[in-house]
């Protein structure tokens, strides 16, 4: 769990270079010609990184620039001096570079391929790919905006008259190189379309290698239809799917790590407004590269699943669904492993990944899997997700390294899920997290042929909501939210959620370590209320990293919502997070990533409790806000500066330098004039207001600060005291040995609570996921045995009850006999058996009255035992039951 050293850093504060690198232009004059602002509705991704260079968007400009650069010129840059005429200080040198983009209309992402060579600019309805300089070109001593050589992606497909652009992904298993790329774009409308980029063919940023339609693949019967999305121009008419498939986010199952699921880099996860979410599995384009673990493992999960599904379904006429989807994987497997043995793939000797052609059997188009559907409650009808956060299972190591030497060849560093974790995140700041655990494989639809199998029956699938959390505080949820999700750099079961107004950390790595140690336990036993523990406690670990105010929001300062923040990690600055909203930066320096081992120690200890370890309060607690940010108006120009040249037309210039004259002409110059003075000035008010206003506020804090010291002053001096006879206390009048006295019975109050602490751990220690000893063992197997023995009631079985019943007859028909002797024998106490020598021998009658008793007691104990056994087992069945 990260913790913030330090807000924003003065490197990226004023009047260091850093904070120009986001300060632009701010509008204070009114444009009453100018259009309306349309509010949007989508991810607010406008900062990008490559490495620690990063990006960012001002004035709809692309600016560049480097983290390192910008903290050592911030250390080492003198202050500037006024000239000796006057005029003020000369002009800033800029540490950053614009980079122009020929893109018409107001840009909403930026995306930077994986290797750094293309950088994804999206509008609402366009994407332009452009050709990023290398890092050595963009940090030369040259200041003037460059111009990128910039391809717009489908001129005829992402216009205006067409759906919005929801999601722009670079494809994990395409070939990323200097020339060739592969970018998935996915539409409002659920149209997907996978583009495979080529500089050398200028034809491959015009149309699409595959385009996906889902509105009619989710009601597709074969594999021969035609999928493809109406064209430019064309009316798509009525469709009720229309509402229930607009797309609101859009991602890939995994990044083509060693250590994940095979089936994950190429599944696509799409997820609706409503709340469905669908499955794309697999989605490739014609051309792939692969890691060198996936091909082994995707033999290894379908040729076992093929046997046993033709084991189980052999001689039956109609096969059944899984035997044709097994079927369908060996055969599209075995494509790919008749081009290894044809014609050599090519080799990515630095990535160590092979390249492969995209199998044309079973198709080229999967199957749509969905919807995965969860029950979240109150908010059943519509969900409003934004987006969503798929973190893959891990890679099935045992059935891979079956027989192999290196067995811990793919072990990750870090625990893994063998199951899949979705995280989306809904308008009004709701994460919710679910498990997947059936697991998404390939599958396709079924050939048009007749008498071939079945059509497969698309059937809603069921996620295990495990969690549901509040990042946005109640009075801002009717404002406009879009929370978005950030991949961790350091954990695979963490990431960051940015909302409007504060971006918060989510771990999930404690609670997936001890549910994956559950799930992989050989002891069953109790393993469902194990569970249960797990999954009723606290589950995710938060952390508020920046939260802003939103009573700050009143300097015009545009968009109202913060950019999709961003993690680096430098020697130079340490692990920085990174965002912005209008022209003031947003920045937490976070601690370093403690060992794995005291992480998952501390991790669990809390969860264990299902609540944070508590500590004794703070004696007055500092205000949780971000640090005070300059507003941009104090740093513009004055607006009268550029006025004339923006406002009086070039034929009264003249006349401007003339005697004013009263003229209509002069009345509309000095209308206009102060049409312009008047928003810049009051701005300025708006923010020196602002100034005043945090100033008082501080001065109340500090005032209560004092009022808390003088409180504590106060508790410290009652401590040396007590209260006399009279009522009032006489300061200086308790002896040391009261005092010791009350420290003592502190420190052993203290003591019992940790012993207590110490003792609930334990025990909940040994609920979750510990192996029964041998002992135990035994026991409850012993325990089941006699279970059996009561319960059983077969014919043939030797049951403990029937034996009980043997026991009790048995014992009647003796009872029975002792009371017929002893009626037989005379009452004198002291006479004796007067049998011949030849039938028995004599025995007092007095002895054989007190064998007869011992017989009894014996009976009469072992009946007591039999019955208590009985009652405790029927107790023990009602508790398991």
């Amino acid at each position: 769990m990260p913790k913030v050293t330090s807000h924003t850093p003065p490197w990226l504060c004023r009047p260091s270079p850093g904070a120009s690198f986001f300060t632009g232009k701010t509008a204070v004059a009114v444009d009453k010609h100018a259009p309306k602002r349309v509010t949007y509705e989508g991810p607010q991704k406008t900062l990008a990184q490559r490495g620690t260079e990063v990006f960012a968007l001002v004035d709809n400009q692309i600016r560049w620039s480097n983290l390192v650069t910008l903290k050592a010129e911030s250390s080492s840059k003198p202050k500037s001096k006024k000239n000796e005429t006057g005029k003020g200080a000369k002009p800033e040198k800029e540490f950053y570079r614009t980079l122009t983009v020929p893109v018409y209309g107001e840009v909403k992402q930026l995306l930077i391929s994986p290797n750094g060579v293309f950088m994804a600019v999206v509008t609402v309805h366009t994407v332009h790919i452009a050709i990023l300089p290398d890092p050595s070109h963009l940090s030369s001593s040259e200041t003037a905006p460059l111009r990128l050589k910039t391809y717009q992606l489908g001129p005829t497909t992402h216009v205006i008259p067409e759906s919005p652009v929801i999601s722009a992904l670079w494809h994990p298993l395409g070939t990323h190189t200097n020339v060739e790329a592969c970018i998935v774009t996915v539409t409002a409308d659920a149209a997907v379309r996978v583009w495979e980029l080529d500089r050398n063919n200028h034809w491959s940023f015009d149309r699409p290698t595959l385009a996906i339609d889902l509105t009619k693949l989710i009601d597709g019967t074969s594999s021969d239809e035609d999928f493809t999305p109406p064209g430019f121009g064309k009316n798509k008419g009525f469709s009720a799917d229309a509402f229930d498939m607009e797309v609101a986010s859009a991602t890939f199952g995994g990044t083509a790590q060693e250590g994940e699921d095979a089936w994950a880099p190429m599944t696509l996860w799409v997820a609706m407004r409503p709340g469905d979410l669908y499955a794309l599995c697999p989605l490739l384009p014609s051309k792939w590269q692969a890691p060198s673990a996936t091909i082994p493992a995707l033999s290894a999960a379908i040729i076992p699943k093929l046997a046993a599904a033709e084991e189980e379904f052999s001689g039956v006429e109609d096969a059944e669904d899984e035997l044709v989807a097994s079927r369908q994987q060996y055969e599209w497997l075995k494509e790919i492993d008749d081009q290894g043995s044809l014609d050599t793939p090519e080799t990515d000797e630095f990535l160590d990944m092979e390249i492969f052609k995209r199998p044309v059997n079973p198709s080229a188009i999967p199957r749509l899997q969905g919807p995965f559907q969860f029950d979240a409650g109150e908010q059943i009808d519509d969900l409003n997700l934004t987006d969503l956060i798929v973190i893959p299972a891990r890679l099935d190591t045992e059935a891979l390294m079956t027989g192999e030497d290196d067995e811990d060849m793919f072990q990750n560093g870090e625990e893994s899920l063998s199951v899949t974790i979705i995280c989306v995140s809904t308008a009004s700041g709701r994460v919710h997290v679910c498990l997947e655990l059936d697991g998404v494989e390939g599958q396709w639809l079924p050939k048009a042929k007749a008498n071939t199998f079945s059509t497969p029956l698309s059937e809603p699938s069921d996620l295990v909501l495990v969690e549901s959390l509040d990042t946005v505080r109640e009075q801002l949820r009717e404002r406009h939210c879009w929370p978005t999700f950030t991949h961790d750099i350091h954990s695979r079961y963490g990431f960051y959620l940015t909302t409007s107004n504060n971006v918060s950390f989510i771990s999930l790595s404690s609670w997936a370590q001890r549910l994956e140690a559950e799930l992989q336990s050989d002891d069953v036993s109790g393993s469902q209320f194990r569970l249960n523990v797990l999954c009723d406690g606290s589950i995710a670990l938060r952390e508020l990293i920046i939260q802003l105010n939103e009573d700050d929001s009143s300097l015009h300062e545009e968009p109202h919502h913060l950019s999709s923040s961003l993690v680096f990690s430098d020697y130079d600055f340490g692990t920085l997070l990174l965002t912005y909203r209008g022209y003031a930066p947003q920045a937490a320096v976070l601690d370093e990533p403690q060992s794995q081992a005291l992480q998952s120690f501390s991790e669990s200890v809390i969860s264990h409790l299902n609540a944070p370890v508590s500590h004794p309060p703070p004696l007055f607690s500092k205000p949780q806000r971000a640090p005070y940010q300059v507003p941009a108006i104090f740093y513009t120009d004055e607006p009268l500066g550029t006025f004339v040249e923006d406002n009086v037309p070039h034929r009264h210039r003249a006349g401007l330098r003339d005697t004013v004259r009263l003229s209509p002409s002069t009345l509309d110059t000095v209308a206009a004039a102060h049409r312009v003075l008047a928003a810049h000035t009051g701005v300025l008010e708006k923010a020196a207001a602002d100034l005043f206003r945090r100033c008082e506020r501080l001065r109340g804090e500090m005032k209560d600060q004092l009022e808390g010291i003088a409180t504590i002053a106060e508790r410290i001096k009652n401590v040396s005291s007590h209260i006399g006879n009279d009522g009032n206390r006489q300061e200086g009048s308790r002896s040391e040995e009261a005092l010791s006295n009350r420290l003592a019975a502190a420190k052993q109050r203290q003591d019992d609570l940790v012993s207590r602490y110490s003792r609930i751990r334990t025990k909940l220690s040994k609920v979750g996921g510990r192996p029964l000893s041998e002992k135990e063992n035994g026991w409850v197997a012993e325990v089941d045995n006699l279970s059996a023995s009561v319960l059983e009631t077969g014919e043939d079985s030797e049951a403990l009850g029937r034996r009980l019943v043997m026991a009790k007859s048995l014992a009647d028909s003796l009872l029975a006999e002792v009371k017929r002797i002893s009626a037989e024998q005379p009452a004198s106490d002291t006479a004796v058996f007067s049998l011949s020598p030849r039938s028995q021998p004599k025995i007092p009658a007095k002895l054989q009255r007190a064998k007869v008793a011992d017989a009894m007691k014996m009976i009469d104990r072992e009946s007591a035992v039999i019955d208590a056994i009985t009652a405790k087992l029927e107790r023990l069945n009602s508790g398991f039951s």
